[in-house]
């Protein structure tokens, strides 16, 4: 009985966790915000410093959205951690819709794919994971 009301529990967190979908409630009032055709929230600077999809974006910034509600690009306020990668503070960060990490600026000199790419410059990857371009060391 208690494993029917855990995984009952799950489901419903689950069911209710993917069905939110981003709304404009955290836009800053009085900028431009704009939709999806059927709705969604596609883009707004945002009202304050907003959690989304893991990453803290930063207050008046804009934030883009994919249709599902999940983080398209925005920018950060804190340092964001990827898999071995330090994405900046106040550094722009874009994401695919699978939710891999498109690009950002690095805050640290990194080796990817054996290529070093260096710190304050944009790194961007393929979906897969792997490097797409960098700065390198001069």
């Amino acid at each position: 009985m208690k494993q029917a009301a855990l995984i009952l529990f799950l489901l419903v967190v689950l069911g209710v966790n993917c069905a939110l979908a981003v709304d404009s409630s955290i836009c800053n009032p009085g900028s431009a915000i704009t939709y999806y055709p059927n709705g969604d929230l596609k883009s707004c600077a945002l009202k304050d410093i907003t959690l989304l999809s893991g990453v803290r974006c930063n207050v008046l910034a804009e934030a883009e959205f994919y249709e599902l509600g999940m983080l398209k690009s925005c920018v950060t306020r804190d340092f964001f951690n990827y898999e071995g990668l330090v994405c900046n503070e106040y550094g722009a960060i874009s994401f695919y819709q699978s939710g891999k990490l498109e690009g950002c600026v690095l805050a640290t000199r990194v080796e990817v794919d054996g290529k070093m790419c260096v710190e304050q410059q944009p790194i961007a990857l393929f979906e897969t994971g792997r490097l797409k371009s960098c700065s390198s060391p001069r």
